[in-house]
């Protein structure tokens, strides 16, 4: 039998980036998700939307293409994301990275959790660097 005797955790974090011109809105997010104002799950995303807009409002925004390359060290980030991430602030577009935690609500712990991307032609977002 193996005993770990160094840290463990029974907690989730995932680190997202969010890419747009402008601030993330309910109607967008839920275009985006294919989630109608009638659905029965209307009231998780719209939940979900509500802790997304709170942690892009926390996150840092990135300014410079020299600042992604910091990340690389950091954040484990998807070459592609990155390369994303660069063209958009050359492009004028904002660039936040933050953080989803499994320790809040359930809105957040389910955007924790799960591995996921939007494109869209509004905002774009990317959550595959997931902790457990």
């Amino acid at each position: 039998m193996k005993i770990k005797m160094d840290f463990v955790s029974n907690s989730s974090s995932t680190s997202f980036v969010y890419i747009a011109r402008e601030m993330l809105s309910r109607d967008d997010f839920l275009a985006a998700v294919g989630v109608g104002p009638d659905s029965p799950v209307a009231p998780l995303f719209e939940n979900m939307f509500a802790e997304l807009k709170t942690q892009i409002d926390r996150g840092t925004v990135l300014t410079r293409v020299e600042e992604v390359d910091t990340l690389e060290d950091r954040q484990i980030y998807l070459p592609a994301v990155l390369n994303r991430m660069k063209q958009s602030i050359a492009n004028g577009e904002t660039v936040t990275v933050g953080q989803f935690s499994s320790e809040n609500n359930l809105a957040e712990m389910t955007l924790c959790t799960e591995i996921f991307e939007i494109d869209s032609e509004r905002f774009y977002i990317n959550a595959y660097d997931n902790y457990w």
